[in-house]
Formats: C-alpha cells, structure tokens, sequence
C-alpha cells in the first residue's frame, strides 16, 4: 500500500503524537480515593488550536488561567469550558476535551465554513503578534490588557469593519492597519491544515491507484469523507470542475459562445441557489457533515496546489480555468444533474412532444379513426409479451388491439408540430453532443444479473453488475474503499458525488441499472400560469456577458420558447408555452441520504427504505450473506388520472394534475422462485407501462436483454467464473438495440418468406444467405467465444443480419411517413411494431404496415423481407464482410486533443463487480473499470503512474481480484 503523505506530513504527524500524549496523559492526582469516579477529578491537559494558541485567557469550573506556549490549558473529565481575550469571548461554553478548536466553541456548527467559526478563525490569525503562524498564534500580556473592556459580536452583519477597529484597539501601539483583518478564504486554508493533521482517518492507496480509507469505529463521517473528497481531487479535479459547470450553467464563462445555450437549458431547468441552500438546511446533520467533509477534501486538494503549482492540472492551464474553492450548494446541484441524466425521462427527452408531431402528421394524412389507429400501433402503452426483470406469470396473455379513441383536436398543423418537435429534439441532441465535446456528458445504461444459491455450484448467491456510461477520459467513474465511522462499503463512485454509488459491504451486493418510471411531463401553459421568474447573467469567454430572464409555471420551468419573453410573446402555431413537471423536483437535492442507507443497510428492508429515497429511476439488483435475492425499482412515479398522457398535458384535452407525493407501488420481488434476476435496462414487472418521453423504453417481444435471459434460464450449477464471464458473452452481442439478437425474434418468419420465394424462383445467393446465419453463433465478433475479447472480426452472419433488419424495418414503414417523422423514429420500436404483426403476439396491431401506396412496391410481409435481402446482398457483394471491421473504442482527451487509448470494441459496461456471498459474507469480489483510477495530467503532460493502471485488465474483459470487506 502506498501512503498518501501531504506537505509537511512528517512535522504535523509529530506535533499531533505529541499533543495527544500529553492531552491524555494524567499529570496531578488531587485525591487518593479508590473509587471509579477518582478520574474525574484528575487535572488533563488539553490544546487550544487554530494553530496553537498561546496567552489565551480560559475558565472551566473555578479553574481559570492562560493558554501556554503549546496552546495547552489544564481541564477537569466531564466540565465545560470558554475561552476569551479579555472581554472579547470566544463563541460559547464548550465540552472540555484533549483536543479543541473553535468548531467546538459554536453550537450547531458542522464545520470551519460555519460563519461565526470562520469569523473567530480570521480574529485569532490577525491577532497573532509576531504575524508568523507557523510557530503559533501569540497574545501578549498588552494585548490582553488592551481588550480588557472590549466586545466583540462574531456574528454580526457588519463584522469585519467593527473586528478591524477592535483589532486596531488590541495590537496599540502598533499603527492602525499594521494588522489587517485576514480574509474568510485565508483563514480557512489556514485552518485546513490544522484539520488535517488532527484526523484519526488514514488515507492510503492500493498497487492500482485505488483509494483506501481507513478510520476507527470512533472516527466520524466528516473526516471520512474529507479523505474520500481528497481522493476524487487529487485524481480528478478538472473532471469534477467540468460537472460543477454544468450543474451551476458556467460553460460558456469557461468554453465560449457554443455553450450559451447549454448554459440557459441548465439554468432554466435548475435551482437557485435559495433553493438549493434551503434543502441543505433542512437535511440531518449526519448528511450534511458528509457533505461538508467531501468539499473540505477537495478544497484541501486546492490549497496543495495554491502552495505547490506544479500540482495543477494541465486542463486548468490549457484553458486559463481559475481555481476556486468549493461548497455545498456545488455538491447538491451536480448530484441533482447527475440524477437527471441517469433517469430516463429527467434529461430532457421529448417524446411527448414528438408524439404530437406524429399524430398531427398521421391524422392530416389517414384521418382520424385509422391515423389513431396507426399511432396506438407505434406508441403502445403496454406489451405484455414484453420481457420483464420480476418474472412474468406463465399464462399467457390475450391478444389485444387498442381501442381507436382520438386524443382530440391539437391547434398546430403538422408542419408546425414536426418544426416544434425537431427544434426541442435538437437543441437536446445538440446539449449532449457540447458536453461530450468536454467530456461532461454523463449516461447510464447498465446490464446485471443476480443468481441464488440454487443455481450456483458453491450454493451461494452470485451478483453481477455492469453499468454502461461511457467512454470518457478520465473515466466517468472510479472506484474506492471506505472503513470506518459505521462504513464497511467499497465500490464504484461518481467524481463529485459523496458515497459509493455500486458496492459491497460484508453483509450486501448491488447493481444500478436506468429503470423506466415515468417521471416527466410537458404542459402546454400560457403567460398567465407564470407564478415565478429570475433574471440570470451568463459569462462568456470572447464576447460580452448574456442576460436572460426565466420563468415558471405551477407546473416548472417554461421550456419553450427558450429564452421566453412574456412581453413580446405571441402564439403564431408553431411556439406554444411548455413547461415541464417533474416528479424528483426538490427530492433530488437529497442524495447524500438514500446513498448512505444503502451504503449502510444491514436488511433487505433497510436497503430498500433506501430505495424509497431515491429521486431517480433505477434497476435495483440485490444479494446478500443471508443468501436472499431481491430486486427493486426505484423512481417517483406519481399516480395519474385516468387520461391521455402521451401528449403534453392541454395539447388537446383539459390539463390533468398529479402529485409528486402520492406514488405507484413500488416494483420489487424478493427470493423468485425463478432463482435469479436480470434485465439490461428492460421492463421492470408485466403490469408498467412504457416511458413515454423515451423511446428507447417502449418495450415489445424483442429487448436485448433477452441474451441474459436465455442464458440463465438454460444454465445450473453456475460458477462464479461463468456469473461473471456471462458479461463477455453479452458484449458481443450487438443490434440496433445495442445488444442482443433481433435474428432469433425473425428467424422463421424470414426464412419461410424467403424459403416461399425460393420455391418459385430458386436464388443460389439467398439460400447461401439463410445458410449463413443457420450457422451463426449470435454474436458480432467471429471466431467463437476465444475471440470475443480481442478478435478483430465482424461476423459475416452478423452484418447480414443487421443490414436486412433494418432494411425491413426502412421498406415497412419510411413510406407512410414524411421524412422527418420517420427520422424521428426509435428502430427498435419499429422492428417491435413488425413483431406485433406476427402470430400470438399478445399486441396486434391495427393497421397493415406492410402495404404500400407505390403498386410498384411490396405489398406483404413476404415480399419486403425478400426485396430487403436482395437489397443488401446487392450493397454488400461478395464476401468476405467483416474482415478487420470489429472496431475499437477511442478515448480522447478534450483539451489536449490526442487519443490517449483504445480498446477493443464491445457492448461493455464502464465499471463491473462481480461479487460471491457466504453465510459470513463476501467470499470473492472482482472490479474493473477503463484506464485507471487517475486523471491527473501535469503542466508538462505526464501522465500519473495511475492513469492507465486497469487497462491490462479492462481492455481485455478480465476484472482483478479486489480485497474483500470484512
């Protein structure tokens, strides 16, 4: 293990064995009494410290004196203390104790940030008389005379002028302004120090860069998580100033005009800084301590580079970024952004919107009673033959056609609407691909699987989790180990977030992967529904600063027009008035709390109060030492009227409301009798409904997940190695999906049509076509299960399987369509739409999708199926395909523009843990995640010896063993 030694380590580390020795050391017996109680008339030394504070007046009990040369004062166990420079006191009574500092002097304050602390920290550091603070405050006896009739108030508003004049009075006969009060900035840095020396929280790192965190029993949460804080900045501080930008809408201040809007989109969805001060205030101290800590980790990161300039990123450099201190509000609006981007609705997608751009566009073209027909078809509400996370009943369910209802009459023609749709669908394209551009972007996607003692050939429970998030440099996330002050967890972190957010403890194993309740939802408002605005100043490197007004409605914030101007706003038909609802507004600011329950949890049902808490949709699944597996949902998903809720609310029908406080159920299973649980990212149990602002969570008969699936279905007597090497099988697979195989859902019915059309017209190349994929493995990689992690090849089978799909999918529905609807349109949505055309589907649909206005065109399923294969052997030629084209995943470093590494192409996840319980819990745990635990790039672009230390395991899909918690 390598110790992780700041400046000065070696000097302070002996200062604080000293201080403790003697602070807990008995220097005077005043009785000889044998009783228990004896001790507690024993005279202890303690110590005063900013730094040390010496010539300070105390009193405690009827003991009174002056600090000495070491800041020490002599103190009774179990009495109070205060401190004072003549008349001026020192905050309040305080318990007495070895150690004290003036947190201890202030009730109710977390942390040295508290104002009335940072006000006494500023007083004593100016005070110091020989102005030397390396050796120690000093108070002289004038000093104390000359404060002998003064007072000083350290919360009043108007502090710093009045200190300053009592300052003036204490140092006489030094000249006025000799002594200048210090700043609040200063004497925290100063004050950092000290706290740092004081913790009993060891910080160490493992062979690999992984953080290491150790404290005792005793320690508490905030110096936990000061290490932790330390950790994330030392390896990732540009990382983390590129998310607190985001969050708090400063882009452009730092990446230009380009970032204008990104900025407005972020500050018109966002909090203010009143709302986000008010839900810390409300929070339980414990949370907010945790809080606290983490930022005063960073910002002692901050004060080591302030000291020691060749600590400073190289990003800070290459983009004249200003280093600033961090706070709280900064920690609670990127963990609300967070949220919202691993929430499948919260980020902003317009499915509502886009909806009304179909039906316009379906009803002017086909009518009402068949173009509602067409967009039940494309836009169903729930499959039961949809794959699900909690096993489905085994009866199966009745084939259904919707019922034709039009939704109403929406005053926006379909030019209008499909200009609308594409204006907000764009301008969210258009965010994510500017954060990209910084590495900012953060997704979630995920794949996991757990398995119960019955299927396992150990007979115990198994977990496996895969979040998919990306390719960033660094990585998106890291990885860490925390014991102490009630925390026994490690796992994967979020740069910027306090808590480990996948992980282990001795007695539980976790998965996250985005769920799908249906959290969001668009109005269509007037000026008149505004009930809130602010006025914003956006700062913009190479041009002038931007200001903006935004609004609200009772529902959230207007998001379109953007920016809005009730002065000069006019409805023309193509710009209505939409705000957004959303379900986790305001409960995502408390994300510190759910994390810390499932951190700590000790029962199912502990981890699942955490649950409750979570202000995000997630896949939730579960295994612990008691040889229990569960699964749950997580995400607000408030209880609606019975309505249409596939449009913007008051786009064609009278607006409904719901309340964020009244839920649905909440999805969760424990021990199926199936024995395992998996999904990757499908639907949660038979009975939820579809996501509707996200295509890409309408579920039908084909999700990728299905590969996970089959597999455990057909497998017993698992092995840890073949829970976990079911993750390499998966990733090459690969679809319009990102995963899976859409062939075993068309197999049949593609090879009967083309099968019928042989039988009249016999085709040598389609008969080499279906014997091709008779003969396929499933997988994009070729070569076998040998080559999936490093082969070079794309399967031929593969590629024309993928090209025919979608080939069906573009001569099945691109002519009933304008060409921007069906731009529009979710692929896998539509290969599910032709699925329900099939036999037994428990959806059928209304329309023939396979007909066509062109005579000239195919008319059947048949006949698309055969043109679409002729089509695309004809594209391809002659074989072979696939040759050297498996790609790679490139990994680019945004500021200084070069590729720093690659690595084999694959539907990977970003992190993994694998994790094995016994009945005393974790038997075997194994992790991996791209480059390595480091981002730190100096000056002159070296790289940290830990920037690439997971590569040898990650690049080729073989996780390394992790310590198990004990």
């Amino acid at each position: 293990m390598k110790q992780v030694k700041g400046p000065y380590w070696l000097v302070r580390t002996l200062c604080l064995i000293c201080v403790l020795a003697v602070g807990f050391a008995t220097t005077i017996a005043t009785t000889s009494s044998d009783d228990d109680d004896d001790f507690s008339q024993t005279i202890l030394n303690g110590k005063f410290l900013d730094t040390a504070v010496a010539g300070l007046g105390y009193e405690s009990g009827a003991d009174s004196g002056l600090t000495n040369g070491l800041g020490e004062f002599d103190y009774l166990k179990g009495k109070t203390i205060r401190f004072y420079l003549g008349g001026i006191q020192l905050g309040g009574w305080a318990n007495v104790g070895p150690i004290l500092t003036p947190m201890d002097l202030i009730g109710g304050a977390l942390d040295y940030t508290d104002e009335e602390v940072t006000n006494i920290l500023r007083f004593l550091q100016t005070i110091d008389s020989d102005q030397d603070l390396s050796n120690g405050i000093q108070i002289t006896a004038q000093m104390r005379a000359n404060a002998a009739n003064l007072t000083l108030d350290f919360t009043e508003p108007n502090f710093s002028a009045n200190a300053q004049a009592i300052i003036d009075q204490i140092m006489a006969p030094a000249a006025a302004g000799t002594y200048t009060l210090i700043d609040a900035a200063t004497a925290q840095k100063h004050f950092r120090e000290t706290l740092s020396d004081l913790s009993n929280v060891v910080l160490t790192r493992d062979d690999l860069g992984v953080p290491i965190i150790n404290g005792p029993p005793g320690a508490s949460l905030y110096d936990m998580f000061t290490k932790l804080g330390y950790a994330v900045a030392q390896d990732r501080l540009w990382q983390i100033e590129t998310f607190r930008r985001t969050a708090n809408g400063q882009l452009a201040e730092l990446f230009g005009p380009g970032y204008v809007e990104d900025d407005l989109l972020m500050l018109t969805t966002g909090y203010t800084d009143e709302e986000i001060q008010a839900a810390f205030d409300a929070m339980d101290d414990k949370y907010k301590s945790i809080i606290k800590g983490y930022v005063n980790g960073i910002n002692t990161h901050i004060d080591e580079i302030m000291d020691d300039p060749s600590l400073l990123p190289v990003e800070f450099a290459g983009t004249s970024c200003p280093l600033t201190y961090w706070d709280e509000l900064d920690i609670l609006a990127w963990g609300a952004t967070m949220q919202r981007n691993f929430d499948p609705e919260g980020r902003g997608l317009t499915g509502q919107i886009d909806n009304m751009s179909l039906w316009a566009e379906l009803e002017t073209n086909y009518g009402t009673l068949q173009g509602w027909g067409m967009f039940e078809d494309l836009r169903w509400v729930n499959d039961p033959d949809a794959l699900t996370y909690i096993p489905a009943p085994v009866v199966p369910a009745a084939s259904t056609k919707s019922a034709p209802e039009s939704p109403g009459y929406m005053d926006m023609d379909p030019d209008a609407a499909a200009a609308l749709a594409q204006s907000m669908r764009e301008r969210q394209e258009n965010n994510i691909e500017n954060l990209k551009a910084i590495n900012a972007y953060v997704k979630m996607g995920s794949y996991a699987w757990v398995v119960d003692g019955t299927k396992t050939e150990s007979g115990n429970p198994i977990i496996y989790s895969g979040p998919q998030m990306g390719f960033s440099v660094p990585s998106i996330i890291g990885e860490a180990s925390m014991k102490g002050a009630g925390l026994n967890v490690s796992g994967m972190y979020v740069p910027g977030i306090p808590g480990i957010v996948i992980g282990r403890t001795p007695h539980h194993a976790w998965s996250m992967q985005v769920g799908h309740a249906h959290t969001l939802d668009y109005y269509w408002d007037s000026a008149c529904d505004i009930v809130m605005s602010r006025t914003v100043t956006i700062n913009v490197a190479g041009d002038c600063p931007h200001e903006y007004t935004l609004y609200r409605t009772e529902h959230g914030p207007i998001v379109n027009p953007m920016p809005f101007d009730p002065a000069t706003y006019s409805f023309d038909g193509t710009n209505p008035i939409l705000s957004t609802k959303y379900s986790h507004w305001g409960y995502e600011l408390n994300l510190v709390e759910p994390v810390y329950q499932v951190d700590t949890a000790t029962s199912m049902d502990e981890f699942g109060a955490g649950i409750e808490n979570m202000a995000l949709s997630q896949h939730f699944c579960y295994a612990d030492k008691d040889g229990n597996i569960a699964y749950w949902m997580s995400g607000r998903n408030p209880v609606r009227p019975a309505g249409e809720w596939r449009f913007p609310q008051g786009a064609a029908a009278p607006q409904l409301e719901w309340d964020a406080a009244v839920l649905q159920a909440r999805s969760t299973d424990r021990n199926t009798d199936q024995h395992y649980y998996c999904g990757w990212n499908n639907k949660s149990n038979i009975d939820y409904d579809n996501t509707y602002n996200n295509f890409g969570y309408f579920f039908g008969p084909f999700h990728r997940a299905h590969v996970v699936d089959e597999y455990l279905a057909a497998n017993d007597d698992l092995t840890f190695e073949e829970v976990r090497d079911l993750a390499l099988n998966i990733a090459a697979t690969y679809s319009f999906g990102g995963g899976g195989n859409p062939w075993a859902f068309v197999d049949d019915e593609f090879t009967a049509a083309v099968n019928a059309y042989n039988a009249i017209t016999p085709t040598q190349a389609f008969t080499d076509a279906l014997t091709l994929l008779q003969n396929w493995d499933g997988h994009f990689v070729d070569g076998g299960e040998s080559f999936w992690a490093e082969g070079e090849d794309r399967a031929d089978a593969w590629i024309l399987m993928d090209a025919w799909t979608r080939e069906v999918v573009r001569l099945t529905f691109e002519d009933e369509f304008s060409a921007a609807i069906y731009d529009a349109q979710n692929t896998q949505l539509l290969f599910n739409v032709i699925l329900h055309s099939f036999p037994g589907s428990a959806i059928q649909n209304n329309y023939d999708w396979f007909q066509n206005a062109d005579p000239s065109a195919p008319q059947t399923f048949d006949d698309i199926v055969v043109a679409a294969l002729d089509n695309v052997l004809d594209d391809l030629g002659a074989q072979p395909w696939g040759v050297g084209e498996r790609g790679v995943i490139e990994y680019w470093h945004p500021v200084l523009g070069v590729k720093v590494w690659e690595t084999p192409f694959s539907a990977r996840s970003t992190y993994a843990h694998c994790v094995e319980y016994g009945p005393s819990g974790p038997v075997r745990v194994e992790s991996m995640f791209p480059l390595g635990p480091s981002g730190f790039i100096d000056t002159s672009q070296n790289f940290d010896p830990y920037y690439f230390s997971l590569t040898p395991y990650y690049d080729v899909f073989s996780p390394r063993d992790f310590p198990v918690p004990q």
